[in-house]
């Protein structure tokens, strides 16, 4: 019930097994997982009990971000329920995996993709190792990543420096133009396709802040900005080859 554990299933059980995924694991542009769920698997946009009592999982995996609501119904249905959390660093990505793969008794699958994840990540703590960290500023139409978040995790696996963090806000904060301004960051993060590297230059105050003066916007693909599973890794990489071409080699398509 949550596109974190499609995006890990898919790669830790076979296919088959799965009963239902969300529709966002179809979505471009949100989902890292495009045409691996099979067309026979149920499909949920919304959280509807009825539907999902009548497909009789033995397992329902959701999220720290589940709704409250939602959550107390399965707990009175009786079904079995694995709840991951910890998606807010990338440490916490990497044990929400290990995790999942026990409820699921894919253990040794499970570390397999870790081991991955972990190969990458340091990887590119290799390749970054004594590198200048660039003060980056999450940009979202007002709202920026604070200490806590999983944008702030993937700053700083980036080869960056948070700038919502050093402005000592938490979680997913507004910050407004004036204080963006005031800021001065030396690069803006964006997300691809949602105009909001083009409603910076078209800004009146943030238009003149020396990032956006300079071209200093990254325009992260969306589905590597808000991933919460093992593609994570991914992102950092991505995000330190936007930084660091010299040292970063450009990532796969």
């Amino acid at each position: 019930m949550n596109l974190t554990a499609d995006e890990i299933l898919v790669e830790i059980v076979p296919v088959d097994r799965l009963v239902a995924a969300t529709a966002a694991a179809d979505d471009a542009g949100t989902s890292n997982i495009v045409g691996r769920v099979p067309p026979g698997v149920a499909r949920f946009r919304r959280a509807e009990m009825e539907r999902l009592l009548a497909l009789s999982p033995d397992l329902v995996v959701v999220s720290e971000y589940t709704d409250a609501d939602f959550l107390r119904l399965l707990e009175r249905s009786g079904m079995r329920v694995h709840r991951m959390g910890g998606l807010d660093s990338l440490a916490g990505i990497r044990a929400a995996i290990l995790d999942l793969g026990r409820a699921v008794g894919s253990e040794e699958a499970a570390r397999g993709l870790v081991a991955r994840y972990d190969r990458q990540l340091a990887e590119l703590a290799r390749r970054l190792a004594g590198a200048p960290k660039p003060r980056l500023l999450y940009w979202a139409g007002g709202m920026t990543a604070g200490a806590g978040t999983a944008i702030g995790a993937l700053i700083e696996g980036g080869g960056a420096t948070n700038v919502g963090r050093e402005m000592g806000l938490e979680g997913i904060a507004p910050i407004g133009a004036e204080r963006a301004f005031v800021a001065d960051p030396d690069v803006v993060l964006v997300g691809e396709g949602w105009k909001s590297a083009e409603a910076l230059r078209d800004h009146p105050l943030l238009s003149q802040m020396r990032a956006v003066k300079t071209g200093r916007i990254v325009a992260m693909p969306t589905e590597l900005l808000v991933t919460l599973s093992h593609h994570a890794a991914e992102a950092c990489w991505y995000l330190a080859w936007a930084l660091h071409p010299d040292r970063i080699p450009r990532p796969r398509p």
